[in-house]
Order: C-alpha cells, then sequence, then structure tokens
C-alpha cells in the first residue's frame, strides 16, 4: 500500500505531461460579438458615450467568471469613483476561449477597456462634480 501512492502520483504526472491542447480553430461563433473591436476607435465612442449621453460608467470585462473594470489601479480613490459612477461590461468577452480569432479580439477588448478607463479617469478628475 506504500508503494501505490507514489506510483499513482507518478503515473499522473506522465500522463499530464504527455498531454497537448488541441489546437484552437481559426474562428468561431462566440468571436461574433468582438468582431467591432477591429474598427472601434475609443476616442470616438469616448466622445459618445461620455460627453453626448453623459454616461460615465467604467468599462469591465468578463474574466475568470467575474466582470471587472481594467486598466485601473486597486486604490480607494478607484474603488471610489468605480462604485461611484458604475460600470458596464463589453459583450461577448469571457474566460472561455474557442477559437484563434476570440483571442485575438478578447486581447483587444482588454486593450479597448483600458483605454477607456484611462480617459473616464482623466476626464472625471478633470470634472470632479460629474
Amino acid at each position: 500500500m506504500s508503494r501505490a501512492l507514489p506510483t499513482t502520483i507518478a503515473v499522473t504526472l506522465i500522463l499530464c505531461s504527455c498531454h497537448k491542447d488541441a489546437p484552437l480553430p481559426a474562428t468561431s461563433a462566440d468571436a461574433e460579438p468582438l468582431r467591432w473591436l477591429d474598427h472601434a476607435d475609443v476616442i470616438a465612442d469616448f466622445t459618445e458615450h461620455v460627453e453626448r449621453q453623459n454616461d460615465t460608467r467604467f468599462i469591465s470585462v468578463f474574466a475568470f467568471s467575474t466582470a471587472s473594470a481594467v486598466g485601473l489601479d486597486d486604490t480607494p480613490e478607484m474603488r471610489q469613483l468605480v462604485q461611484q459612477h458604475g460600470g458596464r461590461h463589453l459583450e461577448g468577452t469571457t474566460d472561455i476561449i474557442s477559437s484563434a480569432e476570440q483571442r485575438r479580439l478578447l486581447h483587444k477588448a482588454t486593450d479597448y477597456a483600458k483605454q477607456y478607463n484611462i480617459l473616464l479617469l482623466h476626464y472625471l478628475r478633470g470634472h470632479p462634480n460629474t
């Protein structure tokens, strides 16, 4: 019985090291909601949402099963601003990747959200009564 555990562990490690992930397909239906990012203009979107619609919510993306605002330091000021202004998440973001195109677009979504949130942070600092 004392040899069974080390043998089981050794076999498990060998089997795990032999496993290779299958390559992702080039595209999937899950990429569709994110394709707008290929033509997105962060500054134009920011202007539309914040200056025209008075929508001062921060952007979040779904990752690891939660939505989180990206590009912001976790400081008391940031937590207060996010709590005060709220957030909206980018539809189609997820932590489950089903194609190479979706993975590429998810990276773009994160970059887009970072840029947008930094613009919003600077705007809110310059307009404290917003």
